[in-house]
């Protein structure tokens, strides 16, 4: 069988043993036609490349975060994960995070501000961030979570005032829960997945943890070390410790606990994930730390929100201001002449 190519070659050579016409060399025909066939014969080429290559998506060779750990099981995607990350953070260390990257944050905090309150539970895979996102087409509900909205709202405090009151409750279902709902029948619906949190936060809380082993409290600097003593005798293995650096200041602050469980809600060691490292602490019974924390500094754990530099700066103005005052009313008054009151 003849090719398309065999035949406009074939069409070519005919058109090249032509007699020649109008004076014009038989030689030029030849080679005319032959770059009129070269030119016929690529264009052939490309188009039968095309068709016969096999359907692709661009994104067929990229390879995202989510799906480097997820597999296929009977047509659908499984996004794979080890551990549970039962994220706990102290609201007046994210209130002053939070307010500290944008001009125009403001933030809030729960009544009392002195309580741990709820991040989120965050499926993860071992040496990986991630999964995260797991059904695109899920959407947040805020009715299912009726019954325990009130205890949400006291527990699982949104600390940004610039955003809707359920925004995190939204964050957290839709990039961490529909992760945990794929493989985890007692955390596949909204009410299932808010309502462990809550009850992990009254049998794991890091306040009690806090009071029962070290009697650490806010308002003082502690060792990464007394930090993490504390948290390992209460709850027996190894959880994460989170701090805030302020670049202003230069001062660390106290911000999140992490406490791991596995797929079957059993505790866990929380080794493996991704930004904080095992820390060497010397002198230390427990010998290593999970954290992001600096070791050989204090780290405060507050119990107020400090206060913006702004506003230190214009109170320092003020009293510079009064005590100029002051003295110049001062040496006024020495004078026999008539006083005078400057204001500078």
């Amino acid at each position: 069988m003849h090719t398309i190519t065999d035949r406009v070659a074939s069409s070519s050579l005919r058109l090249s043993n032509r007699p020649s016409e109008d004076g014009i060399d038989r030689t030029e025909h030849f080679f005319g036609a032959m770059k009129l066939s070269i030119r016929i014969i690529c264009a052939l080429l490309f188009v039968q490349l095309c068709f016969a290559a096999p359907n692709s998506n661009r994104y067929d060779d990229e390879d995202s975060q989510e799906n480097s750990i997820a597999d296929v099981e009977q047509g659908k995607q499984v996004h794979q994960f080890d551990l549970l990350i039962f994220t706990q953070r102290w609201p007046i260390t994210a209130c002053y995070e939070w307010r500290e990257t944008g001009k125009e944050h403001i933030c809030g905090l729960p009544t009392p501000a002195t309580v741990w309150t709820i991040h989120g539970i965050w499926p993860t895979k071992l040496n990986t961030i991630g999964p995260a996102f797991c059904n695109k087409s899920a959407i947040f509900d805020v009715s299912q979570l009726s019954p325990i909205e009130p205890q949400l709202e006291a527990h699982w405090v949104n600390v940004e005032k610039n955003k809707p009151d359920d925004s995190l409750w939204e964050h957290e279902w839709l990039k961490h829960g529909t992760c945990a709902a794929e493989a985890i029948e007692q955390l596949n619906t909204e009410a299932k997945y808010f309502g462990q949190g809550l009850s992990w936060l009254e049998q794991h809380s890091v306040s009690t943890a806090f009071a029962t082993n070290g009697d650490i409290k806010p308002g003082f600097n502690y060792s990464l070390t007394t930090l993490n003593k504390a948290l390992y005798d209460y709850y027996g293995k190894n959880v994460a410790i989170e701090c805030f650096f302020d670049r202003k200041t230069h001062q660390q602050f106290l911000n999140e606990v992490r406490i791991c469980f596995d797929k079957q809600l059993q505790s866990a060691d929380c080794d493996g994930i991704v930004g904080l490292e095992r820390i060497v602490l010397p002198n230390s019974r427990v010998g290593t730390v999970i954290s992001n924390c600096n070791a050989a500094k204090p780290i405060f754990y507050p119990d107020a929100v400090p206060k913006k530099q702004e506003e230190e700066e214009e109170k320092e103005v003020l009293q510079l201001d009064r005590d100029v005052v002051y003295e110049t009313v001062y040496e006024i008054s020495d004078g026999k002449t008539e006083i005078e009151v400057i204001l500078v």
